[in-house]
């Protein structure tokens, strides 16, 4: 099912051809590095995407394929996860490392901040960066995100930023 198109990537449920670049996506070191510092074992790859992405999302919410358009190619995925008893949603997004510098994960960030706003009518957005991962505070900010907190995790020594963009901000920007 698709669910979302932009300029050179659609957004669709995960399908089986996925597999085999969702496993070497996640368990590339580099991809790996800023969500959760290690990359996964190949076993945990394959359970993964087996049990938690394949034929999904199949509602609004979750984290879609991303489809190079032009090539038809699994690059990553994107989306948005909702926040439980709040009217706000988390921003995320993994891309494949040959994907990174070209614009890709803008793209897809202000295709679901679109969603966010404009279909869901949300009024705020969240994102979440570990920090030193310095491309993707750039893109939330080149957004409107502003800082909101620090969270230090003492069990694996993960500093988290958290971000958020309130939707008048957007619309404002927007315009």
């Amino acid at each position: 099912m698709i669910f979302l198109e932009t300029e050179r990537l659609l957004f669709r449920t995960h399908e089986a051809k996925d597999e085999a670049d969702f496993v070497a996506m996640h368990t590339d070191p580099e991809v790996r590095r800023y969500v959760g510092g290690r990359p996964w074992p190949l076993e945990k790859a394959q359970s993964r995407f087996r049990n938690e992405y394949l034929g999904r999302p199949t509602e609004t919410y979750g984290l879609w394929a991303a489809i190079l358009r032009e090539e038809g190619k699994y690059v990553g995925c994107c989306g948005l996860r909702a926040v439980q008893d709040t009217k706000a949603a988390y921003l995320g997004y993994f891309l494949a490392r040959p994907y990174w510098r070209r614009g890709l994960a803008s793209e897809a960030s202000k295709a679901f901040i679109d969603v966010a706003f404009t279909r869901l009518r949300l009024p705020r957005l969240l994102a979440d960066v570990e920090e030193g991962n310095v491309a993707s505070e750039h893109i939330l900010r080149k957004f409107g995100f502003s800082y909101a907190s620090r969270e230090e995790i003492p069990t694996s020594g993960r500093v988290l930023l958290f971000y958020e963009l309130a939707r008048s901000e957007w619309e404002h920007k927007s315009k």
